[in-house]
C-alpha cells in the first residue's frame, strides 16, 4: 500500500506541474497578441489623429462671424488660408485685455489665418470657437 502511494505522488506533481505550465502558456500567448495592434488598428488610429487636425467648421463660422462684425466685410468674401493647432498659455489665449483676469491654464485651440483677398487677418481660438481672438491688428492686418 505504501509502494503504490509512492507511485502516484510524483504522477500528480507531474500533472500538476504540467497543468500549470499550460495555464500559464495560453495565457501569456493571449497576453502578446492583445498587446500587438494589428495593422488595421494603427491605420485607424492614424486617420483617427488626421482628423483632429483638421479646422472644425464651428471654428471657420466662429472667426468668420467676428471678422465679418468687426471689419464690416461680406463673409462670402472671407477665405481661410492657413490654420494650425496651438496650445495657448491661458485662458485668454495668450492675448490678455487691459486689466482682463485670464484662467492659468493651457487651452487648447486654433490659430487662424482670413483673408479677403488683399489683407489678411490672425485669429486664435479655443477648441470650440467660443473663445475667438484678434492677433494685434499690427500682426494680422498685413496687405497681401
Amino acid at each position: 500500500m505504501k509502494f503504490r502511494l509512492a507511485t502516484r505522488l510524483p504522477t500528480r506533481s507531474f500533472l500538476t506541474l504540467v497543468l500549470i505550465c499550460s495555464l500559464f502558456l495560453c495565457f501569456s500567448v493571449n497576453f502578446i497578441s492583445s498587446a500587438v495592434a494589428a495593422p488595421s488598428q494603427i491605420a485607424e488610429n492614424v486617420d483617427a489623429n488626421s482628423q483632429t487636425d483638421r479646422l472644425p467648421p464651428k471654428v471657420v463660422k466662429a472667426v468668420i462671424a467676428d471678422l465679418t462684425k468687426q471689419q464690416n466685410l461680406p463673409p462670402e468674401k472671407l477665405e481661410v488660408t492657413q490654420y494650425s493647432r496651438e496650445s495657448w498659455s491661458d485662458g485668454c489665449l495668450g492675448l490678455p485685455q487691459p486689466e482682463e483676469i485670464c484662467s492659468q491654464a493651457i487651452v487648447e485651440g486654433w490659430r487662424v489665418v482670413v483673408s479677403d483677398g488683399s489683407q489678411k487677418w490672425v485669429y486664435r481660438t479655443d477648441n470650440s470657437g467660443r473663445n475667438v481672438r484678434l492677433e494685434s491688428p499690427r500682426i494680422s492686418k498685413v496687405k497681401i
